[in-house]
């Protein structure tokens, strides 16, 4: 597994472009596999993951086309096929819980896998709620791998959605089609509010319609006649995340352009907390300027709502005078890696001064850092994340670096683009 080692940083470039976001295309991907008729996504981030949920669908019947940025996907239109589909999720979590969900609109028997990774990332609330609304389901202990017969019939199931918001987006999409009203019931309050407004924003892009009653209940039509869409795939808020932190960390400025301020994803508000960091935060039409004016301070932020943007936090942290406290963030233990333990215990191997518990991380600013190897714990956010450090700790090596491209293959290419400098080394 080649690892990358950061040469040097001379952050200069004003303005970069993002590519388009995967938790958007994630959802617009799986919900177009459902329309009878042909739906065209642009810009869209050909990423692991997205490649994985391409693959994902075309297994399940689905036709896609790919040229360049562009897909054309043209919904499944035979659910009842006599062979066993097998589906490999390789390592998105998030594509093993909407998949699952999705192939319960089969008649087909379809066995989901994915990587040795995965298998240790919960499925039993997805499990469970199938079975309520008339899905045969096999799993090993609510586990990966598990084999999925529909179709959904319908009807009432109750959800536990504290570990994760993947587990209701999943069945959101997937009862559009089932073939009675489905209420799903919350038995608790649910992480990441932002992205089940995600999801049922993309839901309406088709036509479709989901009706919150309460904070806690859904209710889906039965059998929704969704609609072909055109959809340009905004930029992704997270991936703008990485790039103001460089800023801040290089004492420079940087203008994201066509930053996507509209979205409903925690994440999109990450340049306030940097904001009450002491950055200055400038918006010019669509584009978004991060500016260094002053050594950042540290705050205490709940970070319950913008999850993937807390490894970014902790990497401005490091260099921000005083404690950072990072809190609600116990969901965190469940994504590719523990983004608690694993992300703390490799900020450590550099010399930053942190604490964490099952909730929050705690990180001391200031602290001497030093040249080492980290492991990415092949987790794409620790990766990105780690890797700028080394804009103040050139030397920095980064293992198992290509765990990017589970979300922006391109990432070290769009360093080079702003002036930090790195090599693959074996």
């Amino acid at each position: 597994m080649p690892d990358r080692r950061i040469v040097s940083s001379n952050i200069n470039a004003p303005t970069i472009t993002v590519p388009g976001s995967k938790y958007l295309a994630n959802r617009y991907v799986a919900i177009a596999a459902l329309v009878d008729g042909a739906s065209e996504l642009t810009n869209v981030p050909l990423n692991d993951d997205i490649v994985a949920a391409l693959n994902a669908i075309k297994a399940l019947g689905a036709v896609v086309k790919i040229e360049d940025n562009c897909v054309q996907i043209q919904g499944i239109n035979e659910f009842a096929r006599p062979d066993l589909i097998e589906i490999n999720c390789k390592d998105s979590g998030t594509l093993s819980r909407f998949v699952t969900a999705l192939a319960a609109n089969l008649h087909s028997t379809v066995r989901i896998d994915a990587s040795e990774q995965m298998r240790q990332r919960p499925m039993q609330e997805i499990v469970d709620c199938l079975s309520d609304l008339g899905v045969s389901v096999e799993s090993e202990k609510g586990f990966l791998p598990l084999t999925v017969k529909g179709p959904i019939a319908g009807g009432e199931c109750k959800l536990d959605a504290s570990r994760s918001s993947q587990f209701l987006s999943a069945l959101l999409i997937a009862c559009l089609k089932a073939k009675e009203q489905t209420l799903i019931q919350l038995t608790t309050d649910p992480v990441s509010e932002s992205y089940i407004e995600l999801t049922l924003n993309a839901i309406k892009r088709f036509s479709g319609s989901v009706q919150r009653i309460s904070s806690r209940e859904f209710l889906i039509d039965a059998d929704q006649e969704l609609k072909a869409a055109q959809i340009h795939v905004a930029s992704d808020v997270v991936s703008c995340s990485y790039f103001m932190a460089a800023a801040l960390i290089g004492e420079t400025s940087i203008c994201i352009k066509h930053y996507d301020f509209d979205s409903v994803q925690g994440e999109s508000q990450f340049f306030e907390v940097l904001e009450e960091m002491g950055a200055q935060v400038e918006r010019d039409k669509d584009d978004l300027l991060v500016t260094y004016q002053k050594p950042l301070k540290g705050i205490e932020v709940d970070m319950g709502n913008m999850p993937d943007a807390v490894p970014t936090l902790t990497a401005i942290a490091a260099f921000a005078k005083g404690t950072t406290h990072i809190t609600n963030i116990a969901h965190l233990a469940f994504k590719e890696s523990n983004r608690i333990v694993d992300l703390c215990e490799q900020l450590k191997k550099i010399g930053v001064s942190c604490e964490y518990g099952a909730d929050y991380i705690t990180i001391a600013g200031g602290a001497a850092l030093q040249a080492t190897e980290v492991s990415s714990c092949h987790d794409h956010r620790l990766a990105m994340s780690l890797a700028l450090l080394g804009i103040k700790v050139p030397g920095l090596i980064i293992q198992d670096a290509q765990a990017v491209e589970k979300s922006f293959p391109q990432y070290w290419q769009y360093l080079e683009q702003i002036g930090i400098v790195t090599e693959e080394i074996n």
